[in-house]
């Protein structure tokens, strides 16, 4: 019998092992669309049953991938930009043709013109020394700016290949893909399996479209995104999934602004009308406070975090403070110095402001 593959996560279909990936029962393998158990479990029950695919085997399926096809579509999450292109990542990228889709821009505020959205990702672009790739800003939600990816990846080749690191939607573009002209059409049946839990596809898994092949592959996994070193429960909490909020807060010396148990911004100094804007697009959200609750806010509701680490910098007024996996703060009317407390490991990122006027 020849090898079959779960066109949900793309695992080997076995029959063996009930805690590996790709476990179908044997009483239904003789069926002709199936799919593993794990999917079947994610998809009706919400049960993201063992866990997400080894760092080491998502990232030999990406390479053997990138090795199969004849363009690329990287897809990034707006609100957590920079964590979508590490170092690592983009550096298998480079030179291939590419088309960089932009996801969850449905998640911005309403009155931010996407036309500075698409001036500012290009301009990052150049920072990661990407410059010619095209952009193309979408929302697998409610399928902004699919026609124009269509077009893009209608250029790339007949052996198309969806990548990015972990929960930034990419089978979600896939799937919404799937059901438009290029990719055959409404269809029925099995489809992407797309959930909230980091790490969901396994391996890489092709759909045969009219005059290309798609190839889903594993989520690359970052190194220091604050979303991928707590429980999978709080995990789903802080991944952006809902509209962009703010808070903004007028700040002096002495003063935090803070996510409870996550991560605290310290004021050292600033002007006397300094305020910081902070953004989340998830479950948990910024708060104010002062220096001398610093210790009781970091191990709020036991902590997942037991070494923490603080990292002084200076933030200038119209640039963000990117904690990776979670949120910024932006500086507003002011210059800071400020004392970033974080969990040991976690990335931060000082980049032009994403909200707001752009200089």
């Amino acid at each position: 019998m020849s090898e079959r593959y779960c066109p949900g996560c793309g695992a080997k279909i076995q029959s063996v092992h009930p805690d590996q990936f790709g476990y179908v029962p044997e009483h239904l393998l003789e069926q002709d669309a199936i799919i593993c158990q794990r999917c079947f479990r994610i998809t009706h029950y919400g049960r993201p049953e063992l866990g997400a695919v080894k760092a080491h085997e998502a990232l030999q399926a990406i390479e053997d991938g990138l090795a199969w096809a004849s363009g690329v579509v990287v897809i990034v999450d707006v609100l957590d930009f920079d964590a979508g292109l590490p170092q690592e990542f983009v550096s298998l990228l480079r030179g291939r043709n590419m088309v960089l889709a932009v996801n969850k821009v449905d998640l911005l505020p309403a009155q931010t013109p996407l036309e500075e959205v698409q001036i500012w990702v290009r301009r990052r672009l150049k920072e990661y020394a990407l410059p010619k790739v095209e952009v193309c800003l979408v929302s697998a939600v409610n399928g902004y700016g699919f026609p124009k990816l269509a077009d893009a990846v209608e250029g790339l080749g007949q052996r198309v290949l969806f990548v990015g690191v972990t929960n930034v939607g990419k089978s979600s573009v896939l799937e919404r893909l799937l059901t438009m002209r290029i990719g055959g059409g409404k269809r029925r049946g099995i489809k992407p399996t797309v959930s909230p839990y980091p790490g969901t596809t396994v391996s890489v898994s092709q759909w045969q479209c009219p005059g290309a092949t798609f190839a889903d592959s594993p989520g690359f996994v970052p190194v220091g995104r604050i979303s991928d070193l707590v429980s999978t429960e709080q995990a789903v909490k802080i991944i952006p999934h809902r509209s962009l909020s703010s808070h903004l807060y007028p700040v002096q010396t002495g003063d935090l602004v803070l996510i409870e148990g996550l991560c605290a911004v310290e004021c050292l100094q600033t002007g006397p009308e300094g305020l910081l804007l902070g953004f989340t697009g998830s479950g948990v959200r910024w708060q104010k406070s002062t220096r001398k609750h610093l210790e009781k806010w970091l191990n709020k509701e036991r902590s997942a975090f037991d070494q923490w680490e603080a990292r002084q910098m200076k933030l200038r007024a119209g640039q963000d403070l990117v904690i990776s996996g979670l949120g910024w703060v932006s500086a507003r009317k002011a210059d800071f110095q400020l004392l970033l407390h974080i969990p040991a490991g976690v990335k931060h990122f000082i980049r032009p402001n994403l909200i707001g006027p752009k200089k």
